[in-house]
């Protein structure tokens, strides 16, 4: 397993999804996404920017943690 530092991937704030909806995320909210991640559900993918469901994905992410207004993301870029 080939595994790097954390990487950042989201800040609280406000946000506008692809769609156009405005959303507003605080500092407990990435605190929770953290918390709530369960890779056993579901691994994300590492994509480059926001790709059709079929793109190629080049890693994986195995864990989340936020700390100091960021949401991060353990990158492993072993094939699953």
């Amino acid at each position: 397993m080939n595994t790097t530092k954390p990487l950042h991937i989201f800040k609280p704030g406000r946000q506008t999804a692809m769609n156009g909806l405005t959303l507003e995320f605080s500092e407990s909210d990435l605190a929770a996404s953290a918390a709530a991640y369960d890779p056993a559900k579901h691994e994300a993918p590492i994509v480059i920017g926001h790709p059709k469901m079929d793109a190629p994905a080049y890693g994986w992410v195995p864990a989340l943690s936020a700390a100091s207004g960021s949401l991060s993301a353990e990158f492993r870029s072993e094939e699953r």
